[in-house]
């Protein structure tokens, strides 16, 4: 009993942080896409889709300002048929040229198809109307194009930080920090990547453009039962079943800003992205190949077979369960510090990944304790995710009531002087 107890508990250490361990020498060893003297692409290059609710004005015009200053050719933005004159009269008062498309009811991925026949650029940039760019930001993303074979890429990516951050602001902070390292962890090995984030993300127009993409972009299903969540893992494995590879640009320098539901709404949001991953992985291992094939042998393991190491809790208790089954006759002083020495690893492997934010922000070092009990919190919410995936909507917004028309309430934009005004040549194209 006690040697088997000591071959599961290796077996399990290895199934279990084989991943993190070789996750440290992959985050610190990778280097940033490299920027030529005279890029493939450009700006000019690129037409940039937003598809919005509309919900927060003023965080709309905030991200258009940033994403203005990349100087994109054209910026499309599509909401609720509804709302484009209300869109049209915000971007006219803030000085932007753009195209206003609308649709009869807002689902992401219709809107995103609305938008395409317009696109004449060879590059799309799919953004959400709550992401803020840093400045040259187009000239480091569009990077990962240089090689011919990639089809789509994306950016680093963050929570925007408050001056005071509360629990809700940590743990958005912490749950991009840990996807942005997992992203990193698979892609920079072997180009495999769980979702290329809808926050930002760039294709090569072509792919988007098929009659075989809308079909299959708006076939997407489970049990019979249409998916309108997961756009971003349907683009994700469309691009990969299609033979393009997927880069990311892990450049500090090209790491986007993103907000996230500031109260309880968060916890709706981790079952809907949970559901999202859990539906998305499991299409891709029921009517695809390639997540299987040599070519992304690291991607299996750290994605698709490390999917089910959940709930931490349940693993992290075995451990301790498979350490004592090994260590039962053994002197009380060497078990102390086999349990010490375990419990400090599990403890280490719950913040690794937010050294990088801790070192910045060392007076955010508090929310540790709040961090590890969501960190095995989530495991549960994952498993609830799981047991509820015929749930196919979005947790957290109600779209009905953003489809309807809004009051005409103006938002007067602080940074508008900032940038100063263009011409106005504001298009309101109703669908």
């Amino acid at each position: 009993m006690i040697s088997a107890g000591k071959w599961l508990f290796w077996a399990l250490f290895t199934f279990r942080y084989l991943r993190t361990i070789a996750s440290i020498f992959i985050y610190l060893l990778i280097r940033p896409k490299v920027i030529h003297n005279h890029p493939r692409y450009t700006g000019k290059d690129v037409t940039v889709v937003i598809p919005t609710t509309f919900k927060s004005p003023p965080e709309l015009i905030e991200c258009l300002h940033s994403i203005k200053a990349s100087s994109p050719s054209t910026i499309i933005i599509v909401t609720s048929d509804a709302n484009v004159e209300l869109l049209v009269k915000y971007c006219r008062d803030n000085s932007f040229e753009v195209t206003a498309l609308g649709v009869s009811k807002l689902n992401k991925r219709e809107q995103i198809l609305r938008a395409m026949p317009l696109v004449k650029t060879a590059i799309t940039v799919l953004a959400d109307d709550d992401v803020f760019w840093p400045e040259r930001f187009l000239e480091y993303l569009l990077a990962v194009f240089e090689d011919a074979k990639v089809g789509a890429g994306g950016p680093m990516q963050r929570v925007r930080r408050n001056e005071r951050p509360d629990g809700w602001n940590f743990l958005g902070i912490s749950y991009l920090e840990r996807r942005v390292w997992n992203n990193l962890a698979t892609n920079g090995v072997d180009g495999s990547i769980s979702t290329l984030s809808g926050r930002t993300a760039a294709y090569r127009t072509k792919i988007l453009q098929s009659d075989e993409f809308a079909h299959y972009f708006r076939s997407d299903s489970w049990k019979g039962k249409k998916i309108h969540t997961g756009d971003d893992k349907c683009l994700t494995r469309y691009v990969y079943s299609r033979g393009w590879k997927i880069a990311i640009q892990p450049d500090c320098r090209a790491t986007i800003e993103t907000t996230v539901e500031p109260d309880r709404k968060y916890i709706s949001q981790c079952i809907r992205w949970a559901r999202s991953h859990w539906h998305g992985n499991f299409v891709v291992m029921t009517e695809e190949s390639y997540w299987y094939s040599p070519r992304y042998f690291w991607g299996l393991y750290y994605i698709y077979v490390g999917q089910f190491q959940t709930p931490a809790l349940l693993v992290d208790g075995l451990l301790f369960f498979f350490l004592w089954l090994a260590l039962r006759t053994t002197q009380s002083d060497t078990a102390t510090v086999a349990y010490a020495s375990l419990g400090a690893w599990i403890f280490f492997t719950k913040l690794v990944k937010l050294i990088p934010h801790f070192w910045k922000y060392p007076s955010d070092l508090k929310f540790i304790p709040l961090s590890i009990l969501f960190s095995y919190l989530h495991g549960f919410i994952s498993l609830y995710a799981l047991w509820t995936l015929d749930a196919t909507q979005w947790g957290s917004q109600n779209l009905s009531a953003l489809e309807a028309a809004r009051a005409d309430t103006r938002v007067t934009s602080t940074s508008a002087g900032k940038y100063g005004a263009t011409k106005d040549e504001t298009q309101a194209l109703l669908g």
